[in-house]
């Protein structure tokens, strides 16, 4: 008989990440259940992120490295090998909150009703560099529900969600159309279906600098989350359009400057706005 499918999937998807990769390994060698399979899809790096895959195959379930479109068709070839029940997506250098983190979600999972099929907690943002706690993000699906977050619909954070296996059928549950914000066209599908369940745990750390918390690509997130609402028939209230615009025209005179100047000025307006800053560190 072949070995019992596990409760969860981690996907990481890597390229050229040798420095950060570390971080994820000692988080998943660390937890207390075994009850996961790790699988790692990279990019054909050129640095030493193979090597180092290799070395920690005994914590690694499968890994292959090939050239690829990008982490969304690397994700998308992750879910074909996907066994688990419930997945979760780790970026390279995320790391889950303590050794008992997955016990504790797969009892949260447990509990869930039978048609949960998103399941999710808090994520913690660290500084880049020191990995300092910054913020923490994530609350209870009430408090999220009918609000409106970079125009469109508030989500959970989705390196801190847990997603069923029903979601991903599809060849390619992750739309290549979206480079850089097709979890939340997937996460919007999702939900428009069955509402998410928040469990009040610290799942994830997560350091800033992904190519989606970056003030240099969020035009570029800002044009393919318009695009997606127009794709999804989602159409933000004038209030939401007109935010966004502001929020994007702020962004882009920002970027003209020096990259620290641009931080500190960023984390000044989030501070007037009753925000934590996120930018101005290390």
């Amino acid at each position: 008989m072949g070995k019992a499918a596990p409760r969860i999937s981690v996907i990481t998807a890597t390229f050229n990440a040798a420095a950060h990769l570390p971080h994820t390994i000692r988080s998943l060698r660390e937890q207390t259940s075994d009850e996961f399979e790790w699988i790692v899809v990279d990019g054909n790096s050129s640095d030493d992120t193979r090597d180092l895959l290799r070395e920690n195959e005994d914590v690694i379930a499968c890994w292959v490295s090939e050239p690829d479109h990008g982490i969304y068709d690397a994700w998308n070839k992750a879910c074909r090998m996907a066994r688990g029940e419930w997945i979760i997506f780790l970026g390279a250098g995320d790391e889950l909150m303590a050794p008992t983190t997955l016990a504790e979600c797969m009892k949260h999972l447990e509990d869930a009703s039978a048609d949960a099929t998103v399941v999710y907690g808090r994520q913690v943002l660290l500084s880049p560099i020191e990995r300092t706690p910054l913020e923490t993000i994530g609350v209870p699906w009430a408090q999220m529900q009918g609000k409106w977050d970079i125009g469109r619909p508030a989500l959970p954070q989705h390196g801190a969600t847990f997603q069923h296996k029903c979601l991903f059928a599809a060849e390619q549950p992750f739309d290549l159309r979206f480079p850089i914000a097709s979890d939340s066209h997937f996460l919007l599908r999702a939900i428009r279906q069955q509402a998410p369940v928040f469990m009040p745990v610290d799942v994830t750390r997560a350091p800033m600098g992904g190519v989606s918390f970056r003030l240099s690509t969020a035009l570029q997130v800002g044009r393919e989350i318009a695009a997606i609402d127009s794709d999804l028939g989602l159409t933000p209230p004038l209030a939401v359009r007109l935010h966004e615009a502001l929020r994007l025209t702020v962004i882009s005179l920002l970027n003209l400057l020096p990259q620290k100047t641009a931080h500190r000025l960023a984390d000044i307006i989030r501070r007037l706005s009753g925000k934590p800053a996120r930018w101005s560190f290390d």
